[in-house]
């Protein structure tokens, strides 16, 4: 099955549009693993016309690793152990740049979004942005010092972890793919261990410079049915509030490593 796999880039920046495949089907082992190196390669897959169930979301998730309870949003599916979250505008819509955090605060591995139903107006899209090309652009000695950095992640605007506070290493390396980049959500961190405040206000005000910076991201825009699936400790994401009314999506994440 994984040479029927069409994969078509959707910015030059980061993301596949992966078509000719069936995400309700039993996939082989080879399909898998094809869609894992592309995930990796490009950071993020668009599946569009999948219109999958929360049973299927979940089945196809499960193939790429442990799905976690998810513990920032207020609904989730009857019978999933809260670990298919309903993403609508009861539960909050997440207009800010971050990454996804599981209970004990440690960024998820990879996420996934379901678009069971679209805003009816057109709006909702979701941006996304490359954090190894926010890292890549530095300068080799801008980079070094980077890379003796020690972020502070606070937990904000949410009660439902176990704790509000956490350090990572500012740069990391991909345990699959072996490459770095920064592990950086705009919205949690809040300074740099080895830095005063201010020292770090100034570098926290570039770095989020650059986060918006459009030649680092891809704003999708959704349709009914379309199944997004991104490495969360490569990219931030931040979701378009320009909706009004109703829409649903299922949200599931997956444990990471090499943290």
């Amino acid at each position: 099955m994984a040479s029927k796999i069409q994969a078509v880039p959707v910015s030059g920046s980061l993301g596949l549009k992966v078509t000719g495949i069936d995400l309700k089907s039993d996939l082989d082992d080879a399909t898998v693993a094809e869609l894992r190196r592309l995930l990796l390669g490009r950071l993020a897959l668009f599946f569009p016309g999948q219109h999958l169930t929360h049973q299927q979301e979940y089945a196809f998730a499960q193939r790429f690793g442990e799905i976690q309870h998810h513990p920032d949003r207020a609904e989730w599916v009857d019978g999933t152990d809260q670990k298919v979250v309903i993403v609508s505008p009861k539960g909050g819509v997440s207009s800010v740049w971050h990454c996804d955090y599981d209970e004990d605060f440690v960024p998820c591995g990879f996420s996934m979004l379901n678009m069971v139903r679209c805003a009816d107006d057109g709006g909702g899209d979701t941006i996304f942005c490359n954090s190894y090309s926010i890292y890549d652009q530095f300068s080799a000695p801008m980079r070094t010092l980077l890379e003796g950095l020690t972020a502070i992640h606070r937990n904000i605007g949410n009660s439902k972890r176990r704790r509000d506070r956490a350090e990572f290493p500012l740069v990391w390396t991909h345990p699959e793919t072996g490459r770095k980049g920064l592990l950086y959500s705009a919205h949690h961190v809040v300074g740099f261990a080895e830095l005063s405040q201010p020292e770090s206000d100034i570098l926290l005000d570039h770095l989020k410079r650059l986060t918006v910076r459009p030649d680092f991201a891809y704003r999708h825009h959704w349709e009914e049915g379309t199944l997004a699936f991104w490495d969360n400790r490569a990219i931030q994401h931040f979701a378009v509030p320009d909706f009004a009314g109703d829409r649903m999506l299922y949200q599931i994440t997956l444990a990471g490593s090499g943290l």
